[in-house]
Parts: structure tokens; sequence; C-alpha cells
């Protein structure tokens, strides 16, 4: 407006800048960060070099391997050791019966894992003290190897899939893991749910399992590698090389040295130049399925054992 003086005039009241609250790093803790990043870096690169390695004998020509042992950088590519392995039918049956092995059992674990840990995480439930005092006493001591070997004979469980599935389906690691996890869940919620009048098992069913899924996951895991890894079973019970999982394989191979757990109309005079390429294509075989899972559950596994681990 003309005429209005400059004291008029409304002033507005712009915000003032605020200093960024990050102060400048100093030199001791940039020092220190710089330790701390490089003995990661260190500790990494130790982890990854031999698994590289494995992978790159796996695809590098027998007389690449003869010059140069140490070999970290692919030479004459080829992947027919791989041809090998996948033409083999043993190695198709060794590995679904590892798959079946490792799924049937894990989903068996986690229902018995859950079904006794929800009664042992109320405590109205009289008793489970002594229950819990029975759990850790079988974590702490076992019956031995030979009472076992008895017992699996005595139930008919030799030469059997059952015999990799039922004997350890219970856990007292896993099922404590779960029981402080439902501990974590409110009480508040079972209570609304009996009000409306549910039961038991569709408190577990539609409240407490949905829930868990990040403690689910880590003792999938858990147990899911441990059975995936498992040899010694199928040494001590099993003599049927047809009942053989991955591993007995990869041990029949590498430890024992037996050419004929591969198939032997595989191996001709030419493919015996494979067997160290072979070796190790085996052990990627037997490695990477379960690498591969790990990124997937990563999120609840980490979840899982923190709040799993934490007692009330």
């Amino acid at each position: 407006m003309v005429g209005m003086n400059k004291s008029t005039v409304p002033q507005v009241n712009r915000p003032l800048k605020r200093k960024s609250p990050l102060k400048p790093m100093q030199l001791g803790e940039l020092l220190f960060n710089v330790f701390n990043y490089g003995i990661l870096a260190l500790f990494g690169l130790l982890t990854i070099l031999p698994f590289w390695h494995v992978f790159v004998v796996s695809i590098t020509s027998y007389q690449s391997y003869l010059n140069n042992k140490f070999i970290m950088i692919p030479e004459n590519i080829s992947f027919s050791s791989y041809a090998v392995l996948l033409g083999d039918p043993k190695i198709h049956r060794s590995f679904l019966i590892t798959v079946f092995i490792v799924v049937a059992s894990t989903l068996l674990h986690l229902a018995i894992t859950t079904v006794t840990s929800y009664p042992l995480s109320r405590s109205y439930l009289k008793g489970r003290n002594v229950m819990m005092l029975f759990i850790i006493f079988t974590m702490l001591f076992s019956g031995g190897l030979i009472p076992h070997y008895l017992l699996i004979k005595y139930l008919g469980l030799m030469n059997n899939l059952l015999v990799y599935i039922i004997p350890g389906a219970f856990s007292g690691f896993s099922a404590i893991l779960m029981l402080n996890f439902f501990k974590q869940i409110p009480d508040s919620l079972e209570e609304a749910a009996r009000i409306d009048g549910a039961g038991h098992l569709y408190i577990l069913v539609k409240i407490f399992i949905p829930l868990s899924m990040p403690i689910l996951s880590t003792l999938a895991l858990f147990y899911g590698v441990g059975k995936w890894n498992d040899w010694f079973t199928a040494v001590i019970f099993v003599d049927k090389a047809s009942l053989y999982p991955i591993q007995n394989i990869l041990r029949e191979f590498l430890v024992v040295g037996n050419m004929d757990t591969i198939g032997k109309g595989i191996f001709n005079n030419d493919s015996y130049k494979l067997i160290v390429s072979i070796k190790m294509a085996i052990i990627m075989v037997a490695t990477l399925p379960i690498m591969l899972v790990y990124p997937f559950m990563q999120k609840h596994f980490v979840k899982g054992v923190l709040l799993g681990s934490v007692k009330q």
C-alpha cells in the first residue's frame, strides 16, 4: 500500500535455523571405526575365500588345477563336474531324501515344541516347575549311544526314513526359547479371547501361533540346518545306500573315497580326471541350498533369538 510506513508492515517470523546436532567425528573415533570395519572386512574375507575357492575349483579344468592347486580365478571354465552329478540318479534320490527329511522333521519339531511350550508358559499350570526340571535334565544328561541304538532297533526304525524324523523331534533348548517368547505375549489377549468363549486350542492356533512367526522361523532355521548337515544318523542306523541323505553321499566320496557312490555308468576314463572338481561340486550342491534359505529368514531369525532369549 502506498504511504504505509515500514513500521506498520507486519513482520513475518522466520524459523530460526537450528544447528545440526551431529558433531564432527574426532580423530580417535574415526580411527576406532576404521579399525572395526577393517577387522570385520578381514573376517568376512576369510569366510568367503574358502567357499569361493571350492566353487572355482568345481568349474576349473583338471589340467589348470594341476598347474595351480590354489586357484582363485577360474581358468578354462567347464561345468562337466556338475553334468556328472546331475546325471547320476543316486544324487537325485539322496537330494530328494534330504529335502523330505528336513521338511518333515522340522514341521514335526515345531508342532511338538509349540504344544509343549504353550501350557508351560501359563503361570496357572500346576506342576510346571517340575516339568521344566525334567526338560532341563534331558539337556544336561543323555541315555548314551548304546541304549539309544537298542531303543531304535526295538522300535523297528533301522533302515527306515522315520529314523531321521522321529528321534530328536523334541528339543529342550527349542522349548525354552519358545516358552520365553510366549511369555512376552500380553495376558490381556488370552483373557479377551476367554471372555468371548475361546478355548485353549483356539487361543493357541488363532492368537499365539500367528504372533510367534519370529521364534518359529528361528527354530525352523536352527533345526533345519542341523537336519540338513546330519550324517551321523545314517552311519549308525542305516545300512542301505538307497536311504542315504546328501551328506552321507558327500562323506562317502570325500572321506571314505568310495567311487561307487557316483553311478558306475557315469564315470569313464576321461571323467576320472574330474575327481577333484566333482568333489568340490558335491560340496557346493550340499552347501548352497541351505545358504540360500538364510537371507529370507534373517529378519525373523534375529528378532526370534532376541525375544526368545529374554526371561521374565
